[in-house]
């Protein structure tokens, strides 16, 4: 079996695995033939009742934030070549961030809806770092502007939270924590349509994404309109992260983490064969991440995703890249 076939393998068993781990684990005891039947319409009462209310909605709402992050930061790191780019530190959940909160706790843009608010939050802030990319060449420097800008917008949002309303600000404060398991199931699909729409416009510039990792000048020599493909990836990019940001709240790190484990599996630059894998692999992190009870799921992806970013770049600097 190749090594490609291998890891895709090896992700989807894992994958399976903590999906059903998900459907187990909660505060009230399920079992694993309760949960077969239940599935299968074949149980009634309350153990139905918590696998279809509670333990599905969770474990598909983690699986689509995992695809979404994961894949926002493999295109934010294609796009601007950059291994320390991310939905997170670039500031593009921020951007996400500032959306929600001027809907949430100012009132601004609320009959559009949260997740178009965010969509175009995180869209400017990522246009703000690639107009910073035209003059920066060191990937710490736009690393660094990422940063600013997200500080930026955070400061906005704390002004937004000091001179809002008591109830307003708890309910910022509760979604900010971050959690898997207040969708219910009719909102876990609006959130799947959303994942759908931004993982197709993605994919849709995968000869792109191939291409600009050798130039954008190779890339317009295959015929690829570089300013549009970037645009559609950039606004897909920024439509995943903005809609797990809504539905889930803001989460680190994953989205910078999955690319570089998922080429660690498949050392394959090729997109069509990392799409797939990062995809699957940010899964298995969102899973995880969901499985401890009574933790903010925030800090949970810290603890795995601020060492992962300290030891890109301890890499980076033993190889003597320019970072």
């Amino acid at each position: 079996m190749s090594r490609t076939l291998l890891g895709f393998f090896f992700l989807a068993v894992l994958v399976c695995g903590l999906l059903l781990a998900t459907l187990l684990s909660g505060p009230s005891p399920v079992s694993f033939s309760e949960v077969l039947q239940a599935i299968f319409g074949e149980v009634s009462g309350a153990a139905n009742d918590i696998v279809w209310q509670i333990r599905i909605p969770k474990a598909m709402t983690a699986l689509f934030a995992g695809i979404s992050l994961a894949v926002s930061g493999l295109v934010l790191q294609s796009v601007f070549k950059n291994p320390l780019a991310g939905p997170f530190v670039l500031g593009v959940s921020s951007g996400a961030n500032l959306g929600v909160a001027l809907v949430l706790l100012a009132g601004f843009g609320a009959s559009w809806g949260l997740v178009p608010c965010a969509a175009l939050g995180a869209f400017g802030v990522v246009l703000l770092v690639l107009f910073a990319s035209r003059f920066i060449a060191r990937s710490v420097s736009l690393l660094i502007v990422g940063l600013m800008v997200g500080y930026f917008v955070d400061a906005i949002v704390s002004f937004l939270m000091m001179t809002s309303s008591s109830e307003a600000l708890r309910g910022f404060v509760t979604w900010g924590l971050g959690s898997f398991s207040r969708l219910a199931l009719d909102r876990v699909m609006s959130f799947a349509i959303f994942t759908a729409v931004g993982i197709l416009l993605c994919a849709s510039q995968i000869r792109y994404l191939n291409a600009a990792q050798v130039g954008d000048a190779f890339a317009e020599s295959l015929g690829v309109n570089v300013r549009l493909s970037r645009m559609v990836v950039l606004f897909g990019a920024s439509l995943l992260a903005a809609g797990a940001t809504v539905y889930c709240g803001p989460i680190s790190f994953l989205g910078l983490a999955s690319p570089h484990i998922a080429f660690g599996i498949f050392q394959s630059s090729n997109h069509r064969v990392l799409f797939p894998a990062t995809a699957l692999v940010g899964t298995a992190l969102a899973l995880v991440s969901g499985l401890p009870q009574n933790v903010p799921l925030s800090s949970v992806t810290s603890l795995f995703g601020a060492p992962i970013v300290l030891w890109i770049f301890l890499r980076s600097h033993r190889g003597g890249e320019n970072v």
